[in-house]
């Protein structure tokens, strides 16, 4: 997504490109929650400090708009990131919604936004057919928040994923733009 792309706004938050100015923000989004953080992305790991900078630079090149810096409308303060990643498998149509807010915006409903935003992007411009998530399953507000979008629960991979040298389980939840409420 090129810099000059047209950002998603809702009134508590906007989507837009990642900027080089982006990552000083990042980093201390990232460091504040970073706790959480570990529990849920690999890319948090304890082992390896987290380059803000080069997660910049990656997603400033994101291919079919997927990669956003979640911000604060009205300061341009970076609350965290979103993102719509192609399935593993390289398949037309289904896109994986990805997000989180800094633990200091938490509660407040800018998860949800953001999320309305990624849903109605997906499915109206990128032409999704089906959008999915994984969720770890201690996870309970990004369950809330992922219901509250129409996401249906499909099940629990069991120790699916390798995260921070434990498996652990993943929820899986799906919503088709059928069921899509706009």
């Amino acid at each position: 997504m090129s810099a000059t792309a047209e950002a998603l706004r809702s009134r508590k938050v906007r989507l837009r490109p990642f900027l080089p100015a982006d990552a000083r923000g990042l980093a201390d989004a990232v460091e504040e929650s970073l706790a959480e953080l570990r529990r849920r992305f690999a890319w948090a790991s304890a082992e390896q400090p987290y380059d803000a900078p080069a997660f910049v630079r990656r997603a400033s090149r994101a291919p079919r708009d997927t990669a956003f810096a979640l911000v604060e409308p009205r300061t341009e303060r970076l609350l965290g990131a979103a993102w719509l990643a192609e399935a593993p498998d390289g398949e037309d149509g289904r896109l994986r919604l990805s997000l989180w807010v800094r633990k200091a915006r938490a509660g407040r409903g800018c998860a949800t936004e953001a999320g309305r935003l990624l849903v109605e992007h997906a499915f109206r411009k990128l032409g999704a057919h089906r959008l999915y998530a994984r969720i770890d399953p201690a996870n309970r507000a990004g369950r809330a928040v992922i219901r509250k979008l129409g996401f249906r629960y499909e099940g629990c991979l069991r120790e699916d994923k390798r995260l921070n040298g434990r498996w652990v389980d993943q929820e899986c939840w799906g919503l088709l733009k059928a069921e899509w409420k706009a």
